[in-house]
């Protein structure tokens, strides 16, 4: 193996003591991580023969904290009112818990308004993972408790919940129920998609903690290119609860011209959305270009519909858009399972260059 590939390395002379190796750890990144307080270190032994070390996870918290200050009329500008930048301070906090700080604190010189206050708990409880830790009158402080997450197990948990979000929407219309009925259940599925939006923020926030600390991925086994594909993937799937959703909202106000031809299409749109389902964590990227063709093929024949101004179109282009996404989620998922296969090929060259 050729020396270059290890000259962004640190080198360290192994020092051997009763049978014993020995390196030193870099002082620098002992006094950062806390080694010295703490008395330990994680080693694992990768897939490439290469050692991982990491420090104890809460010598992390030093750095990860985010503080939000919430002196609206001392911060904000002039040309932004007080309700905007309420919400663009809110929208620092979700961003902060997406992109991993650990703890997030609020503060404000003076007294945080009840409303205020209500509103941190409220979001804090769709964060996953994140608890109110502290709180006074001037500051919130919301803490991570959840030592990590499985990106299977949660991407799967999505698109589970999202296909009960479609099949109850599916469901409401075969019924044909009356439209106080309808209001309630239209109430019932924004809920639903509410705890799909914390599935999406939960991932968001894994994918960025592996991409800033790459030792994670190779620690859980999941790639830079990986996270990516779960990245655009959790949007996507995401985005299919937010049509869904808009259907349903559709139905209070425009009841439904022709349910058998609104239902046909519904029940294709079902059936492209199981599809992707069943296949999603199987290597058959086959089917998912069968699916991408079908899809695209289906999509030309209702744009026809939509042109010819039929009396559902408002239902149609949302079903449309629909079956689009589970095609660019079928072709994300033809790129995952190639980059997949190039890396195990890659493993087993190394492997195979090791053994000559």
């Amino acid at each position: 193996m050729a020396l270059s590939e290890f000259d962004q390395f640190e080198q360290k002379k192994v020092q051997e003591v009763k049978g014993s190796y020995y390196i030193y750890l870099p002082k620098s990144w002992c006094k950062k991580y806390g080694v010295a307080e703490d008395k330990r270190i994680f080693l694992k032994q990768l897939a490439d023969d290469s050692l991982l070390i990491r420090s104890n996870s809460k010598a992390l918290e030093m750095e990860t904290s985010y503080t939000i200050d919430l002196d609206i009329d001392m911060e904000r500008p002039d040309d932004c009112s007080k309700e905007e930048y309420i919400d663009y301070l809110f929208n620092l906090y979700l961003t902060a818990y997406i992109i991993g700080y650990h703890t997030i604190i609020l503060k404000k010189r003076t007294k945080i308004p009840l409303k205020v206050k209500n509103r941190i708990h409220k979001m804090t409880r769709k964060l996953y993972g994140m608890v109110v830790i502290s709180e006074s009158e001037t500051q919130i402080v919301v803490e991570e408790h959840l030592d990590e997450i499985d990106l299977r197990v949660m991407s799967k948990q999505l698109l589970n919940k999202v296909g009960l979000l479609m099949g109850n929407f599916v469901e409401m219309v075969e019924e044909d129920s009356i439209i106080e009925e309808v209001e309630d259940m239209v109430d019932e599925l924004i809920e639903q998609d509410n705890q799909i939006d914390e599935h999406r923020y939960a991932i968001e926030r894994y994918v960025h903690q592996i991409l800033t600390y790459p030792t994670l991925g190779r620690f859980i086994n999941v790639s830079s290119v990986e996270c990516l594909h779960y990245s655009e993937n959790t949007r996507l799937i995401e985005r299919i609860g937010d049509h869904i959703t808009k259907l349903a909202k559709l139905l209070k106000m425009q009841p439904i011209e022709d349910r058998p031809f609104v239902l046909k299409h519904l029940h294709g749109m079902v059936q492209y959305y199981h599809t992707i389902q069943d296949y999603y964590w199987r290597k058959d990227s086959l089917k998912f270009f069968s699916l991408t063709r079908d899809i695209k093929e289906y999509s030309i024949e209702i744009k026809q519909l939509i042109f010819e101004n039929h009396p559902d179109t408002e239902y149609l282009i949302p079903i449309r858009r629909v079956c689009n996404i589970c095609g660019d989620i079928a072709e994300i998922r033809i790129n995952d399972i190639l980059a997949r296969q190039q890396a195990a090929e890659s493993d087993n060259h190394h492997k195979t260059k090791k053994t000559e």
